[in-house]
């Protein structure tokens, strides 16, 4: 207390132990992440929700030089990702209306800013079980989403393929989606013991 100098001690990692033998996210999803980035070679990141945002639990980068760099750590917002419409689209109801009303940040020129045109985009993504978003966070950047959900039918987290947008078009984007669906229900099924 008297030098204000603090370190993190041991009760820290035996909570993370405890935390990965009861709810194992990042250990179970990681190998399935691994194969749909070697699968669609690009970068693919898994979330989880943690305070109203998609936190970057686990990153597979593209083997390419021309990649996409994601950190893990970095915080996702809802409507300016894949990942986070994604996550909308599977969500309840009045988690999506709850959202739908908070003033939405522009992170780019290209970032759904209004509740209109998100509830289109959730909508696209409900239909066709994953996201699309091109640009809508970082510029140069086209991403696909597909939630991850748990037991109860709720998303924990989502899973998300993310590409320059050179290298994206609508037939890629389809491809792309339809294995991020496949991964994500994968993941889905282990975490809760059906595969």
């Amino acid at each position: 207390p008297q030098s204000r100098r603090y370190r993190l001690g041991a009760g820290l990692s035996r909570l993370a132990r405890i935390r990965d033998a009861h709810f194992p996210f990042v250990r179970v999803a990681a190998p399935v992440a691994r194969e749909l980035s070697l699968e669609t070679g690009e970068t693919v990141h898994l979330s989880e929700f943690s305070a109203g945002a998609l936190l970057t639990v686990h990153v597979e980068l593209s083997a390419k030089a021309n990649r996409v760099n994601v950190d893990v750590g970095q915080i996702l917002p809802l409507h300016g990702t894949a990942s986070g419409i994604a996550f909308l689209a599977a969500s309840r109801l009045q988690v999506v209306s709850a959202y739908l009303e908070k003033p939405l940040q522009a992170f780019t020129a290209h970032t759904v800013t209004g509740p209109d045109t998100l509830a289109k985009a959730i909508a696209f993504a409900a239909a066709s079980g994953y996201s699309r978003s091109s640009q809508g966070y970082e510029e140069g950047v086209h991403s696909i989403g597909a939630a991850i959900l748990g037991a109860d039918g709720q998303p924990i987290g989502a899973l998300a393929v993310a590409s320059p947008i050179s290298r994206v078009d609508d037939a890629v984007a389809a491809n792309q989606g339809a294995a991020a669906v496949k991964a994500a229900r994968l993941i889905a099924a282990r975490l809760t013991g059906e595969a």
